[in-house]
């Protein structure tokens, strides 16, 4: 009798821990998140980052190539092919975003803000190009010789700047797409001990920003 109690014991014992034991597994199952937004801790699941030594540079690569609409991957191969046909010169600054920056400057005449007749030609073109590229920002970046004194120069170094951000507004480039800055007469391209130098650092420069890495 002493036996049959005892095996009658370790069944039910038994059949309690199997039960128990699939009792929290389906417990587990229900409360297990079925999708990113029931997540608690959104990272639980995203493995260890690699060192940097680690980081190979198809993986980088790869992460700064997130899946857009066919129409913006589009967008800067389209832009080098524009820059292309138009003859104009630029240098690729790769990064989290891709910075292509022009090399054809816009010069001004001594303390003046005013652009030429050939800038404006040349710029009122791209506008018109960016105007249709929703997701390319624009930095325009004004310069002066050293003439005159630096407070002077720093405010017309931005009057610079918004010249041409003026054209590309006409072309309905959208006003938040585009970014002014003045450095006065701080970054030099060129001597400014002759009338040449003091010419060509009398200019603004535009850098276009592409949400993409680019590579040459």
């Amino acid at each position: 009798m002493k036996a049959f109690a005892l095996l009658l014991c370790l069944l039910v014992s038994g059949c309690g821990s199997l039960a128990a034991d699939r009792m929290f597994s389906n417990n587990l199952l229900d409360t297990a998140p079925r999708n990113d937004s029931e997540v608690l801790y959104p990272d639980w699941r995203t493995p260890s980052q690699p060192t940097r030594s680690e980081v190979v540079p198809n993986a980088v690569a790869e992460t700064r190539k997130p899946s857009r609409p066919s129409n913006q991957v589009q967008e800067p191969a389209s832009l080098l092919a524009f820059l292309a046909d138009h003859r104009i010169d630029y240098e690729l600054q790769p990064g989290e975003h891709s910075i292509v920056k022009l090399k054809r400057s816009l010069q001004f005449q001594t303390g003046a803000a005013q652009l030429s007749s050939e800038s404006i030609r040349w710029v009122g073109e791209l506008g018109r190009f960016l105007a249709q590229k929703p997701t390319i920002d624009v930095i325009v970046e004004g310069h002066t010789d050293n003439t005159g004194s630096e407070r002077l120069n720093d405010g017309l170094s931005l009057r610079r700047a918004e010249a041409v951000k003026q054209v590309l507004i006409g072309q309905k480039v959208p006003n938040q797409a585009i970014y002014t800055r003045g450095y006065g007469s701080h970054l030099s391209k060129c001597q400014n001990n002759t009338a040449q130098g003091r010419a060509c650092n009398r200019r603004a420069e535009l850098l276009l920003i592409i949400p993409e890495y680019l590579t040459q």
